[in-house]
């Protein structure tokens, strides 16, 4: 007589074009969990919300949608929005890494598949929460794109706490300043993500800041393509990341005319906290420097009250950078 099938405590969802993939994955898996296997996307968005599982494994690669496209339309929904998504992929790229976390993956696995690794990501997520592991989000509640956003922002904020080229708390606070002076109202909140956001482009740590701009801004476009397109935040940080045409030194009256003030501003900040950090000559010196450069450019003008902007800036710079 058969033995009687005990059921597992957690049911997993494999999403993968790939046969050899689907194959190492259950045989990987099976020993300790329920195993749906699904060969295309279509298929996979319907065992989603059929099957209700605890965790997906998705491809990124695959025909027709894509994994990015798969993981907007689960995380769309009230009843797959927060079921945790592991990228599987073999791509290596930084953006694809960061698109897919903003958009709510939650942790990602390189091909070829490496078993220990994904029981070991697959633990690591599920013992994030106890059982069950999802349920549906009521609509007046916020998005679960925007969780993940907000928690993404937090991940960017203790990756550049650590960057060589900026102390972040210091950075932001001089841009709370600055807005502060050039704009009646203000977010500090939002201020704060979309200035991380802005940043993004910084790793790899080599390039400078006028190259991470640049990246950064291709980046939230793409987002924005498959998130809310009127995200105040995102929309905000691609504002923040024109700043590269001020920091290369763009003096196009057309150019800087178009410029929102944010970037303005952004620009001023940066390029107020790079001064703040070069070597030598006591802070108080290096802040009367970077005070003059900084009434010398154009969105100088956005701001108010130099001597008060000059004494709080200060006064920030000794609390987050010491004497």
């Amino acid at each position: 007589m058969p033995a009687e099938h005990v059921p597992k405590p957690y049911t997993l969802l494999a999403i993968d074009d790939d046969p050899q993939s689907l194959i190492v994955l259950s045989k990987t898996l099976t020993t300790e969990y329920e195993v749906l296997l699904a060969k295309n996307s279509e298929r996979g968005l319907a065992l989603a919300r059929s099957a209700s599982p605890d965790l997906i494994i998705l491809d990124i690669l695959m025909p027709e949608m894509d994994g990015f496209q798969v993981l907007s339309e689960l995380k769309s929904q009230p009843a797959t929005a927060a079921i945790p998504v592991i990228f599987l992929t073999s791509r290596s790229s930084v953006e694809d890494e960061r698109l897919g976390l903003l958009l709510g993956a939650a942790d990602y696995i390189a091909k070829p598949i490496s078993p220990p690794v994904v029981l070991a990501r697959v633990a690591a997520q599920l013992g994030y929460r106890d059982k069950p592991l999802h349920r549906p989000q009521p609509a007046a509640e916020p998005s679960a794109g925007s969780d993940m956003r907000d928690g993404f922002v937090s991940a960017l904020a203790l990756q550049l706490a650590g960057h060589p080229l900026i102390r972040l708390e210091a950075l932001l606070d001089t841009l709370a300043i600055l807005l502060d002076s050039g704009v009646a109202q203000s977010d500090p909140a939002a201020l704060r993500g979309a200035a991380c956001l802005a940043l993004m482009g910084l790793n790899p740590p080599g390039g400078g800041l006028g190259e991470a701009l640049p990246r950064s801004r291709m980046l939230i476009e793409e987002i924005l393509g498959h998130a809310d397109p009127e995200d105040p935040l995102l929309n905000l940080a691609w504002k923040l990341t024109h700043a590269d045409a001020l920091l290369k030194g763009d003096s196009d009256p057309a150019t800087l005319d178009r410029l929102p003030v944010s970037a303005h501003l952004f620009a001023l900040a940066l390029n107020y906290h790079l001064s703040l950090l070069q070597p030598g000559g006591a802070l108080e010196q290096r802040h009367a420097q970077a005070m003059g450069q900084m009434q010398r450019q154009p969105g100088f003008a956005h701001c108010a009250s130099p001597e008060a902007l000059s004494a709080a800036l200060l006064n920030s710079s000794q609390t987050f950078l010491g004497r």
